[in-house]
């Protein structure tokens, strides 16, 4: 978790690992304070009653947070745009947010179980409009498609149709990105070890390579276009 939370989550893998390890722990520590000698002094007591007014803070803050995230998938397509008509899906989305918002608020107190249910229910039930990549071949001819004219795709995959992508690893198909940066630099744009890689043209030793911070193959063409175009400008 610490490695995790020290540089900050990088994808959607590290955010739920973060929200798991969280309630896992919340759980083991009420489970710990069963036993009568989980404690030994009131300066224990003091510290674990510390870091859990922690916990009740931070839970409360994520809960509103998760509030808004929401918004945000709403206002990229995503999902239903929330409405307050009172009309279908949208009105049960809207009420999963309100609940969501409201336990924020109320996370040092009693909180609607069965209200969080439903919501937890509704969000798992609302459909997903925008289409992820089934693997990291997609990845790249979707990202290549975001990078303009910049970029260059160039593929030696040789992957002609379904049964050639079910036979795809982690470590993608051998597609890479030729690209050209606002200083006529040209860079190369590919997956290897599980990792998405920028590296200066071969034998170019002024720059540095660049290994980006999200790993996931399947990973959201706009999110990784997003981080390409950020490391080549910290490159420059």
């Amino acid at each position: 978790m610490r490695l995790i939370t020290e540089y900050g989550a990088d994808d959607p893998g590290e955010t739920i690992a973060l929200a798991i390890a969280g309630a896992e722990a919340a759980e083991g520590l009420a489970a710990a304070l069963d036993g009568e000698w989980a404690l030994y002094t009131p300066q224990q007591a003091a510290v674990t009653a510390s870091a859990l007014f922690a916990q009740i803070s931070a839970a409360g803050a994520a809960l509103r947070k998760l509030d808004t995230h929401l918004d945000v998938l709403a206002q990229r397509g995503d999902i239903v745009p929330p409405d307050y008509n009172g009309a279908g899906e949208a009105k049960r989305l809207c009420t999963a947010q309100s609940t969501l918002g409201a336990s924020g608020q109320e996370a040092a107190g009693a909180v609607d179980a069965r209200a969080c249910d439903a919501a937890v229910r509704t969000l798992d039930s609302t459909p997903y409009f925008g289409t992820l990549p089934a693997n990291a071949h997609e990845t790249i001819i979707a990202v290549a498609g975001l990078l303009g004219d910049s970029a260059q795709l160039l593929s030696d995959c040789g992957v002609q149709g379904e049964a050639d992508l079910a036979g795809l690893d982690q470590d993608g198909c051998g597609c890479r990105i030729q690209l050209t940066s606002g200083n006529g630099a040209v860079w190369d744009f590919h997956r290897a070890d599980s990792t998405w890689y920028l590296m200066p043209e071969y034998g170019d030793l002024r720059r540095n390579g660049v290994e980006l911070s999200m790993t996931e193959a399947r990973a959201h063409p706009e999110h990784l276009a997003m981080l390409v175009g950020q490391a080549l400008e910290t490159a420059l």
